[in-house]
């Protein structure tokens, strides 16, 4: 965005560095040489050194230990509204193959690509229903143990409907499992969640949930989190005043995924769709009030996005303090690098870079005990992609600042077409919207600065 004027309807202007990330009040005409424009150069390239640095000094290993289910919620991102995964079969993973992943991590763990002091990796356990395969989940945290000077340490964590809960939450307490659960409110509310009948299953869920709340209040309080899907028999206000009150947590609610949709799916989900930020608009005004909720407010967590992108006050993590400031090498969209935060590995063999994007992004695969994982190949993807979508990311004004995952995207005549792009018009509009709104809540920016960590 080179120097254009951004005018608010109280007369008020600004111009914007993208350079420096900083607003300046607009007054007389006057352009600064401040404002001039810097050239980015895009990164699209990752050499095989760069990759196996990033798995050595991996945060995430993910598990997919059965693609078998206990529920079929109807909404399941592995359902029939989506047409982006592998044919599901009820398989269960098997050992032998997680350990030839985790010998070939482990060989990096103890080399000199593994520049971190005594890390902590999480070992995510992955589904259908993970807990339908206990026994992968025990063989496998029972040979991490056993590994010795790979200089690193474990924790371990689990997505999971609770049907199961039950007969394994002891295991789950001795392990210190951080827990996520699935459940989108009360009875009603969770009424798409349903068993092979068609059952609700909320019935056997909730008296779970419950059990371990009794049995092990302190590691409840601690370990235990809940996850909501949003949609047309639920709301914002419906799955934080029920999980609030009955467990004291404050859930995470996620609307339903719009990626990898099937054509039956399309008009399904458009049904069942319910706005997460739409839902909170239309909630009480005690319950907006509410100091833990305010932050759900739409207008304000697009003002806390926009203070992050753009006022060059934000940093992700230590590291980036000490970034050069004329450094305008960048790497295309949001993508994380290549295993630098998590490698996926699937029941049916595919080494994926997150569990999050569609199975047809394969990296590598694992089967019938040989690996196949070519980090030169990898890289070679990853170009790629990054080569289909980068004329675009070379006029978008969120270039610096991109959240946007390229696997994520759809493609259309070979290029991938980006939602997110900002180009002149759309962001001066954008721009003067947030400094309007930031004008009339003086005392807000200071809130959301105060709400940001650093890693």
């Amino acid at each position: 965005m080179k120097n254009e004027v951004i005018k608010l309807d109280n007369k008020h202007s600004y111009l914007y560095s993208n350079s420096h990330k900083m607003f300046m009040l607009y007054k007389n005409g006057r352009r600064d040489d401040f404002f001039v424009e810097d050239w980015i150069t895009f990164k699209t390239d990752y050499s095989s050194e760069a990759i196996k640095m990033n798995l050595a000094n991996l945060r995430q290993l993910l598990i997919e230990v059965t693609d078998a289910c206990n529920l079929q919620c109807k909404y399941c991102g592995y359902g029939d509204l989506y047409a982006n995964y592998d044919k599901r079969e009820a398989k269960l993973q098997q050992f032998a193959n997680v350990k030839l992943l985790i010998d070939h991590l482990s060989d990096l763990w103890r080399s000199e690509y593994n520049t971190s002091y005594n890390k902590n990796i999480t070992v995510g356990f992955y589904g259908g229903e993970p807990l339908m395969n206990m026994r992968l989940i025990k063989e496998t945290i029972a040979y991490l143990e056993s590994l010795q000077d790979v200089n690193v340490s474990f924790s371990y964590n689990m997505t999971t409907n609770g049907v199961l809960l039950d007969k394994y939450m002891d295991f789950l307490v001795e392990k210190n499992f951080k827990l996520l659960f699935s459940l989108d409110g009360n009875e009603y509310n969770s009424g798409y969640r349903v068993d092979k009948q068609g059952k609700g299953s909320f019935s056997k869920v909730f008296p779970n949930i419950k059990l371990m709340q009794s049995t092990y209040p302190d590691f409840f309080d601690k370990n235990v989190n809940f996850n909501a899907v949003l949609h047309d028999r639920n709301s914002v206000e419906d799955v934080f005043s029920f999980i609030k009150q009955e467990f004291g947590k404050t859930p995470r609610v996620a609307e339903l995924n719009t990626n990898g949709l099937s054509e039956k799916g399309k008009e399904e989900l458009k049904r069942m769709f319910n706005s997460r930020y739409d839902s909170f608009d239309k909630a009480s005004d005690v319950f907006k009030s509410q100091e833990e909720n305010r932050m759900e407010d739409s207008a304000s967590t697009f003002f806390h996005t926009f203070v992050r992108d753009f006022t060059g006050n934000y940093y992700n993590s230590y590291i980036d303090l000490f970034d050069s400031e004329d450094n305008t090498t960048y790497i295309p969209t949001g993508t994380c690098r290549p295993f630098e935060r998590k490698i996926f590995l699937t029941v049916n063999g595919k080494i994926l870079p997150c569990e999050k994007m569609g199975q047809n992004h394969v990296l590598g695969t694992l089967k019938n005990g040989i690996l196949d994982l070519d980090y030169e190949k990898v890289g070679a993807y990853y170009h790629d992609l990054y080569e289909k979508v980068i004329k675009n990311c070379k006029t978008c004004l969120l270039q610096k600042a991109c959240g946007q995952c390229m696997f994520l995207l759809e493609e259309k005549d070979g290029k991938l077409v980006c939602p997110g792009y900002m180009g002149k018009n759309k962001s001066v509009e954008y721009f003067a919207r947030y400094l309007s709104y930031a004008e009339e809540h003086p005392d807000l920016y200071e809130s959301v600065m105060s709400t940001i960590a650093i890693d």
